[in-house]
Protein backbone atom coordinates (compact mmCIF):
# COMPACT_ATOMS: atom_id res chain seq x y z
CA UNK A 1 0.00 0.00 0.00
CA UNK A 2 1.79 3.78 -0.90
CA UNK A 3 2.26 5.97 2.38
CA UNK A 4 -0.04 8.54 2.41
CA UNK A 5 1.21 12.27 1.55
CA UNK A 6 1.69 15.01 4.42
CA UNK A 7 1.77 18.22 3.17
CA UNK A 8 3.71 21.23 5.79
CA UNK A 9 3.16 24.77 4.98
CA UNK A 10 4.95 27.83 5.03
CA UNK A 11 2.43 31.13 5.05
CA UNK A 12 4.42 34.33 4.10
CA UNK A 13 5.80 34.28 0.95
CA UNK A 14 4.79 30.82 0.30
CA UNK A 15 0.94 30.63 0.49
CA UNK A 16 0.85 34.83 0.18
CA UNK A 17 2.48 36.74 -2.08
CA UNK A 18 4.50 38.77 -0.31
CA UNK A 19 5.58 38.18 3.06
CA UNK A 20 3.03 39.71 4.88
CA UNK A 21 4.99 40.45 8.41
CA UNK A 22 7.67 41.62 6.95
CA UNK A 23 4.90 44.26 4.81
CA UNK A 24 3.33 44.89 8.34
CA UNK A 25 6.49 45.88 10.26
CA UNK A 26 7.61 48.20 7.05
CA UNK A 27 4.65 50.37 7.27
CA UNK A 28 4.29 50.71 10.51
CA UNK A 29 7.47 49.95 12.75
CA UNK A 30 9.89 52.83 13.74
CA UNK A 31 13.56 53.11 12.62
CA UNK A 32 15.79 50.20 13.95
CA UNK A 33 13.59 47.30 12.92
CA UNK A 34 15.88 46.22 9.96
CA UNK A 35 18.64 45.97 12.20
CA UNK A 36 16.85 43.92 14.27
CA UNK A 37 15.92 41.41 11.59
CA UNK A 38 19.40 41.04 10.30
CA UNK A 39 20.60 39.83 14.10
CA UNK A 40 17.45 37.40 13.99
CA UNK A 41 18.62 36.46 10.30
CA UNK A 42 22.30 35.93 11.74
CA UNK A 43 20.79 33.82 14.63
CA UNK A 44 21.94 36.11 17.00
CA UNK A 45 18.42 36.63 18.42
CA UNK A 46 15.43 34.65 18.86
CA UNK A 47 12.02 35.13 16.82
CA UNK A 48 10.50 35.41 20.17
CA UNK A 49 12.90 38.31 21.61
CA UNK A 50 13.32 39.90 17.85
CA UNK A 51 9.73 39.76 17.62
CA UNK A 52 8.67 41.59 20.20
CA UNK A 53 11.50 44.34 20.04
CA UNK A 54 10.12 44.69 16.13
CA UNK A 55 6.45 45.34 18.17
CA UNK A 56 8.13 47.83 20.71
CA UNK A 57 8.73 49.95 17.32
CA UNK A 58 4.84 49.76 16.37
CA UNK A 59 1.87 52.01 17.22
CA UNK A 60 -0.81 50.83 14.95
CA UNK A 61 -4.24 50.03 16.67
CA UNK A 62 -5.88 46.52 16.19
CA UNK A 63 -8.68 48.20 13.97
CA UNK A 64 -6.24 50.04 11.21
CA UNK A 65 -3.74 46.74 11.52
CA UNK A 66 -7.03 44.19 10.53
CA UNK A 67 -8.02 46.38 7.54
CA UNK A 68 -4.23 46.28 6.37
CA UNK A 69 -4.26 42.46 6.36
CA UNK A 70 -7.74 42.55 4.24
CA UNK A 71 -5.59 43.99 1.41
CA UNK A 72 -2.76 41.20 1.36
CA UNK A 73 -2.97 38.64 -1.53
CA UNK A 74 -2.29 34.79 -1.76
CA UNK A 75 -0.97 32.73 -4.33
CA UNK A 76 -4.39 32.50 -6.52
CA UNK A 77 -3.12 28.77 -7.32
CA UNK A 78 -3.28 27.96 -3.53
CA UNK A 79 -7.15 27.26 -3.66
CA UNK A 80 -7.03 24.51 -6.66
CA UNK A 81 -3.45 22.98 -4.51
CA UNK A 82 -5.51 22.62 -1.23
CA UNK A 83 -8.78 21.36 -3.30
CA UNK A 84 -6.81 18.55 -4.93
CA UNK A 85 -5.45 18.06 -1.56
CA UNK A 86 -8.34 17.30 0.34
CA UNK A 87 -9.71 15.51 -2.79
CA UNK A 88 -7.38 12.74 -2.10
CA UNK A 89 -7.81 13.12 2.02
CA UNK A 90 -4.26 14.30 2.43
CA UNK A 91 -3.80 16.27 5.55
CA UNK A 92 -2.70 19.29 5.06
CA UNK A 93 -1.55 22.17 7.74
CA UNK A 94 -0.08 25.57 7.85
CA UNK A 95 3.33 26.10 10.11
CA UNK A 96 4.23 29.97 10.43
CA UNK A 97 6.72 31.69 12.43
CA UNK A 98 4.59 34.22 11.63
CA UNK A 99 1.21 35.74 13.35
CA UNK A 100 -2.35 34.29 13.61
CA UNK A 101 -3.94 37.98 13.32
CA UNK A 102 -3.34 37.66 9.58
CA UNK A 103 -3.33 34.04 9.17
CA UNK A 104 -7.30 34.29 10.52
CA UNK A 105 -8.37 37.03 8.34
CA UNK A 106 -6.88 36.60 4.76
CA UNK A 107 -7.74 32.67 5.11
CA UNK A 108 -11.33 34.05 5.92
CA UNK A 109 -11.42 36.52 3.22
CA UNK A 110 -10.31 33.96 0.51
CA UNK A 111 -12.65 30.85 2.02
CA UNK A 112 -10.30 29.26 2.68
CA UNK A 113 -10.08 26.24 5.60
CA UNK A 114 -7.06 24.75 7.15
CA UNK A 115 -5.56 23.77 10.20
CA UNK A 116 -2.56 26.47 11.16
CA UNK A 117 -0.12 26.66 14.23
CA UNK A 118 1.61 29.93 14.67
CA UNK A 119 2.43 32.94 16.84
CA UNK A 120 0.05 35.56 17.61
CA UNK A 121 0.33 39.28 18.70
CA UNK A 122 -2.10 40.52 21.47
CA UNK A 123 -2.64 44.40 22.06
CA UNK A 124 -2.59 45.57 25.38
CA UNK A 125 -1.64 49.47 25.05
CA UNK A 126 1.04 48.02 23.08
CA UNK A 127 1.44 45.11 20.97
CA UNK A 128 2.55 41.48 22.80
CA UNK A 129 3.60 38.54 21.33
CA UNK A 130 2.68 35.10 22.41
CA UNK A 131 3.72 31.63 21.64
CA UNK A 132 2.10 28.80 22.54
CA UNK A 133 4.00 26.37 19.74
CA UNK A 134 7.33 27.69 21.16
CA UNK A 135 9.55 24.38 22.05
CA UNK A 136 11.48 25.80 25.02
CA UNK A 137 14.64 23.70 24.81
CA UNK A 138 15.63 25.48 21.27
CA UNK A 139 13.75 28.58 21.72
CA UNK A 140 15.13 30.13 18.16
CA UNK A 141 11.52 30.09 16.31
CA UNK A 142 8.41 30.79 18.22
CA UNK A 143 6.49 27.87 16.31
CA UNK A 144 8.98 24.88 16.11
CA UNK A 145 7.99 23.33 12.67
CA UNK A 146 10.18 20.36 13.18
CA UNK A 147 8.50 19.66 16.20
CA UNK A 148 4.54 20.12 15.11
CA UNK A 149 5.51 18.47 11.77
CA UNK A 150 6.87 15.47 13.85
CA UNK A 151 3.87 15.49 15.96
CA UNK A 152 1.22 15.83 13.15
CA UNK A 153 3.13 12.94 10.93
CA UNK A 154 1.61 9.97 11.20
CA UNK A 155 4.52 6.59 10.86
CA UNK A 156 3.32 5.56 7.35
CA UNK A 157 3.29 9.08 5.59
CA UNK A 158 5.47 11.16 3.47
CA UNK A 159 5.64 14.57 4.54
CA UNK A 160 6.12 17.17 2.58
CA UNK A 161 7.24 20.50 3.22
CA UNK A 162 7.22 23.71 1.41
CA UNK A 163 8.63 27.10 2.31
CA UNK A 164 10.52 29.86 1.49
CA UNK A 165 12.40 31.18 4.51
CA UNK A 166 14.77 31.04 7.35
CA UNK A 167 12.34 29.14 9.76
CA UNK A 168 11.50 26.38 7.14
CA UNK A 169 15.04 25.37 6.77
CA UNK A 170 14.68 22.91 10.28
CA UNK A 171 11.51 21.17 9.21
CA UNK A 172 12.98 21.04 5.23
CA UNK A 173 15.58 18.98 7.23
CA UNK A 174 13.82 16.33 8.49
CA UNK A 175 11.13 16.25 5.27
CA UNK A 176 10.99 13.77 3.14
CA UNK A 177 10.35 15.95 0.02
CA UNK A 178 10.50 19.56 0.03
CA UNK A 179 9.76 22.33 -2.10
CA UNK A 180 11.89 25.25 -1.94
CA UNK A 181 12.37 28.80 -3.35
CA UNK A 182 14.12 32.05 -2.35
CA UNK A 183 16.36 31.69 1.28
CA UNK A 184 15.12 28.65 2.06
CA UNK A 185 16.54 26.76 -1.51
CA UNK A 186 19.51 28.75 -0.91
CA UNK A 187 19.78 27.05 2.43
CA UNK A 188 19.06 23.61 1.00
CA UNK A 189 21.71 24.26 -1.58
CA UNK A 190 24.26 25.27 0.68
CA UNK A 191 23.41 22.12 2.86
CA UNK A 192 23.08 19.80 0.04
CA UNK A 193 19.28 18.99 0.63
CA UNK A 194 17.28 17.92 -2.20
CA UNK A 195 14.54 20.05 -3.44
CA UNK A 196 12.33 21.32 -5.57
CA UNK A 197 12.32 24.19 -7.15
CA UNK A 198 8.90 26.29 -7.84
CA UNK A 199 7.30 29.85 -8.23
CA UNK A 200 3.66 29.06 -7.59
CA UNK A 201 1.55 26.25 -5.99
CA UNK A 202 0.40 25.04 -9.42
CA UNK A 203 4.27 24.07 -10.43
CA UNK A 204 3.90 22.45 -6.83
CA UNK A 205 0.69 20.56 -7.61
CA UNK A 206 2.04 19.48 -10.87
CA UNK A 207 5.07 18.30 -9.66
CA UNK A 208 3.32 16.37 -6.87
CA UNK A 209 1.11 14.63 -9.05
CA UNK A 210 3.35 13.34 -11.19
CA UNK A 211 5.34 12.04 -7.80
CA UNK A 212 1.82 10.24 -6.05
CA UNK A 213 1.34 8.98 -10.25
CA UNK A 214 4.73 7.19 -10.20
CA UNK A 215 3.91 5.76 -6.50
CA UNK A 216 0.54 4.52 -7.41
CA UNK A 217 1.72 2.75 -10.23
CA UNK A 218 4.33 1.51 -8.21
CA UNK A 219 1.92 0.36 -5.63
CA UNK A 220 0.14 -1.46 -8.68
CA UNK A 221 2.54 -3.47 -9.31
CA UNK A 222 2.97 -4.81 -6.20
Amino acid sequence: MAKKLMFFIDFDGTISREDVCDTMVKNFARQGWAELNTLWEEGALSTGDCAQAILDLMSVLPDELAAFFTQMEIDPEFPAFLKWVKEHNYPAYILSDGFANYIEIILKKEGIEIEYYANYMKYQEGWRIQMPYLNPDCGKCGVCKKGKMEELAGPECIKIYIGDGYSDFCPARHADIVFAKQTLANLCLQEDISYNDYQNFKQILSKTQVLFSADKEHDDEL
